[in-house]
């Protein structure tokens, strides 16, 4: 056994030791810090305090905010004992399924189309986004103790293929309105096929201060994302009939199996910094009952929202891989080095009027302004190169200045009815008369005496594609392309009954003029109309202990040769639920991910690009595995055999065409929380 599972070994007994002071989880802890606090505050009329050693001193809230005009979000804990074993698959618990070119850190695409929207501003940075933070997805926090928290992921076994992730999480509070906190992770894997090793760094400094005058959230985060590539395996019949490739012989270990490319690698850096500020301007509001008694009322606030990006990507290989790029060589015929990158400030500045500091005010209303500059750095035409270092040198630069003015009105105070939405308008430059329109609104009513939750919402878009997407030129791929704009109009509607374990959402989406990379995995554009329909059900049932979680998604694509989705997308999850000695709480189980065939995207190593293709299926397999679950106060563990499907199904397990999914293994993985 190697050393690390063995310290993870090691880890776990001294967690499951844990002394009495663990008494309490995050949950447990919050919630119960939180009705003290409304007890007390019920109380005053009789000045009477409620004291409860340790437990009013735990409360944590999370929020987020979006990247415009930050906004606040109530959110819960990332700390829920339940299917905290997926977070050893690349899917995580983002997507119900993915298609990705190996393990953590590799690049990754959802299979649902409403979940593959695009955040970062540069374009070769999309196919990682799975394992980044956008601002508008990071959680702040905000905690009366200092809250720490340790992961560590692993597989059992082969040295050789191993994976690992590790990850270290801080917030604490100088005082009541100023958080500081800090976040380092590492994904690392071997990889179980050739040259499919990945190695990842995320670093995040971040905080927030929360004043009745003023507040602000800030993070700053710096990236390096490594990969090996190995464009695929260089026959799928050394997975769907391994027999008649080795003779008649054992199977091939999956670290034998030749693969297209031997030599290449790619690296991406990203730095990014946000802050979004406000200054309050209102008024102090006394209580009748006791004049001494105060409450500031926000009534105009003065926003500023400051993003930089700064991101590179880099294709190096020590050959120029003429055969499997069909012998395009646009610079060298030796070796490639190929470059892009992208610098990128955003500021937007805005005026508010509040919502609720007069009865008669029921929405809140935004102004803003926002001026974008973006810096596109590529290789030039003819790149000379530079030296034997395998660097090309020769660049050349776009800038674009855009200038945006927009509204956004709101309405968050409330039980009945909540809504928001946002629209701009490009005023200047190159982009101009492009907008950007969204909206949603959430309702909750009794029907036949269940809670109910109704949210709808949709958007239209009419924007410039990515300038990167228009001109590109490299080692083995060059093109010059002058695109319409994209229009896209969507619409959308979720009704959930969580006394009843039921959500149901439905998307219809009309893509017009869809700029999308062809099976030459260059952009083309698509002069027409896209329809998609989208529907997920999440639905989950319980008879005593045993539980039935399922996650169903179906989708329709007008254009399955342009936009390729799989009918029909599932995870289901069939598990024992109980309690240890009344302890801890464990979950014992089997899931499963499955999606039927369709012509899944493949990957292109030297653009970081998925893109269409008609030659081979993806899907009709079932992903199983098999696992323990466990929960214990601060800490929550488990141990699980993934792929336990290998062992009996049709062997046809490709993520995406010619990667296929790793072979059966033991992970285990901790996650210890420390609040004081």
């Amino acid at each position: 056994m190697s050393l690390r599972p063995t310290l993870f070994l090691i880890l776990t007994a001294v967690c499951v030791s844990l002394p009495a002071w663990s008494q309490y989880s995050i949950e447990e802890a919050t919630a119960i810090s939180e009705r003290l606090q409304r007890e007390a505050e019920a109380d005053t009329s009789n000045k009477q305090t409620v004291h409860s050693p340790k437990l009013d001193s735990l409360r944590i809230r999370y929020v987020r905010i979006d990247a415009t005009l930050g906004m606040h979000t109530p959110v819960g804990p990332d700390t829920i004992p339940l299917d905290f074993q997926n977070n050893a698959f690349p899917e995580r618990l983002n997507t119900v399924s993915g298609s990705h070119t190996g393990s953590f850190g590799s690049p990754f695409q959802s299979r649902i189309y409403t979940q593959q929207t695009a955040y970062s501003p540069f374009l070769f940075l999309k196919s990682y986004e799975q394992w980044l933070t956008d601002p508008e997805q990071f959680t702040y926090m905000n905690t009366t103790n200092p809250y720490t928290n340790l992961s560590y992921l692993t597989t059992f076994g082969n040295e050789q293929s191993q994976e690992e992730n590790f990850k270290y999480f801080v917030s604490a509070n100088a005082n009541k309105y100023l958080n500081l906190g800090a976040s380092y992770e590492i994904l690392y894997a071997r990889g179980f096929y050739h040259r499919s090793a990945t190695r990842s760094k995320l670093v995040n400094l971040f905080g927030n201060y929360q004043s009745p005058h003023y507040e602000a959230f800030w993070r700053g985060s710096y990236n390096t994302i490594d990969n090996m590539e190995n464009g695929g395996i260089i026959d799928v019949r050394y997975i769907t009939q391994p027999l008649k490739m080795s003779g008649g012989m054992r199977e091939y270990e999956s670290l034998n199996i030749p693969t297209n490319l031997n030599d290449a690698s790619s690296r991406l850096k990203n730095l990014q910094v946000f802050l979004n500020h406000k200054y309050h301007i209102g008024f102090n509001r006394y209580n009748k009952a006791d004049s001494t008694h105060k409450t500031f009322v926000p009534v105009t606030s003065i926003i500023h929202t400051l993003f930089i990006d700064r991101s590179q990507r880099s294709y190096l290989s020590e050959t120029a891989n003429l055969a499997y790029y069909d012998s395009v060589a646009n610079i060298s015929n030796a070796y490639t080095a190929d470059t892009a990158a992208l610098f990128h400030i955003r500021n937007t500045v805005g005026l508010s009027l509040r919502e609720g500091f007069h009865a008669w005010v029921k929405m809140g209303l935004t102004a803003f302004i926002e001026h974008d500059f973006r810096k596109y750095t590529r290789l030039a035409a003819n790149a000379p190169l530079k030296d034997s270092t395998n660097l090309f040198s020769g660049l050349q630069s776009h800038n674009e200045n855009l200038v945006w003015g927009g509204v956004a009105l709101s309405k968050q105070q409330g039980t009945v009815l909540t809504y928001n939405a946002i629209g701009k308008l490009c005023l200047v430059g190159e982009d101009v008369g492009n907008f950007d329109l969204s909206g949603q609104l959430l309702t909750h009513l009794l029907l036949w005496k269940q809670s109910v939750n109704l949210q709808a919402g949709g958007y239209i878009k009419n924007l410039k594609p990515d300038y990167f997407l228009e001109e590109y030129y490299s080692n083995h791929f060059s093109w010059n392309n002058h695109f319409r704009n994209e229009y896209k109009t969507r619409i959308f509607g979720t009704l959930d009954i969580p006394s009843l374990g039921f959500n149901f959402n439905a998307t219809v989406e009309n893509l017009n003029h869809l700029v999308y990379f062809n099976t030459a995995a260059v952009p083309a554009q698509y002069n027409g109309n896209i329809q998609v329909l989208s529907a997920n059900w999440k639905q989950h049932l319980s008879w005593g202990n045993l539980n039935w979680d399922n996650d169903l998604v179906y989708q329709a694509s007008s254009r399955q040769d342009i936009l390729p989705l799989p009918t029909v997308t599932v995870y289901s999850n069939l598990y024992l639920k109980g309690m240890i000695s009344h302890v801890m709480l464990s979950h014992f189980g089997v899931d499963c991910h499955y999606n039927t065939s369709y012509y899944a995207p493949a990957y292109m190593p030297a653009t970081g690009q998925f893109y269409t293709q008609s030659s081979i299926k993806v899907g009709n397999y079932p992903y199983m595995n098999v696992y323990a679950n466990f929960h214990l106060k601060r800490m929550r563990f488990f141990v699980l055999y993934s792929h336990i499907s290998r062992f009996f199904a049709k062997p046809n397990y490709f993520s995406a065409p010619y990667y296929p999914l790793n072979p059966a293994i033991v992970k285990a993985g901790l996650s210890w929380n420390f609040y004081d």
